[in-house]
């Protein structure tokens, strides 16, 4: 029966060669070898080596996961693709998935949350709507419920003054001239709405950071459609 006879520490600290029989057979983790017992001497038979290859696979997968989630939270879809783009097979990514939420270490719903308060800071570099919020976190997978939970913590009042910080790094100067005002408050209008501020915070915002002269007011309304 084929035997482990020597178990050697690779340069990558953690990890050792496996030998049986004298012959180098698989590479894994000092914590796989640990959780199946692999010791000099143990049987290993060729159901032992697929349950050691499976569990080094998972095992590095897990530490794949680990290193995205050391850089910035992450929603599970993201982890999802990006182990499966370094090639994991679906099961072995089902098996991280859930041993990361075992350990808390995925948690959708927090994760839409933090993104929202790192987004929606009226003194951050990019302040964005609640619209622009829900579309970010939908294209990283998060589910509905998360979302919608997430974005309600952005009030009314929260909105207006996150479009104000936004049009106030927006805005250098007012034109005087009328015909190049109208045009400042189109481009304005256009970049609160890309940024993802309702369509009255828009409106609101954009008079009070490019007003229309007093004889040229009556204008106002045609020029946002009302």
């Amino acid at each position: 029966m084929p035997t482990i006879t020597a178990l050697e520490p690779q340069r990558r600290k953690g990890r050792l060669n496996v030998f049986v029989d004298g012959q180098f057979v698989i590479g894994v983790g000092e914590a796989v070898a640990a959780d199946l017992g692999l010791r000099v001497g143990r049987e290993m038979t060729a159901d032992t080596l697929r349950e050691v290859a499976g569990a080094e696979e998972v095992h590095r997968a897990t530490e794949a996961a680990l290193s995205l989630l050391e850089t910035r939270a992450r929603a599970t879809r993201e982890i999802e693709t990006r182990l499966k783009q370094k090639g994991y097979e679906e099961e072995v990514i089902g098996t991280v998935i859930e041993k990361l939420r075992r350990l808390d270490l995925l948690d959708d719903a927090q994760f839409a949350a933090q993104w929202v308060e790192s987004r929606a800071r009226a003194g951050g570099s990019r302040p964005v709507g609640r619209q622009r919020l829900r579309t970010e976190l939908f294209q990283k997978g998060v589910g509905k419920d998360e979302i919608a939970g997430a974005v309600e913590q952005v009030s009314d009042e929260d909105e207006l003054a996150l479009a104000r910080a936004a049009a106030q790094k927006k805005v250098r100067h007012v034109p005087a001239d009328p015909d190049a005002l109208r045009a400042e408050r189109q481009k304005l209008m256009g970049f609160l709405q890309r940024r993802g501020f309702g369509w009255e915070t828009v409106k609101r915002v954009t008079r009070e950071a490019l007003p229309m002269p007093a004889e040229a007011a009556w204008e106002e309304e045609t020029d946002f459609g009302e």
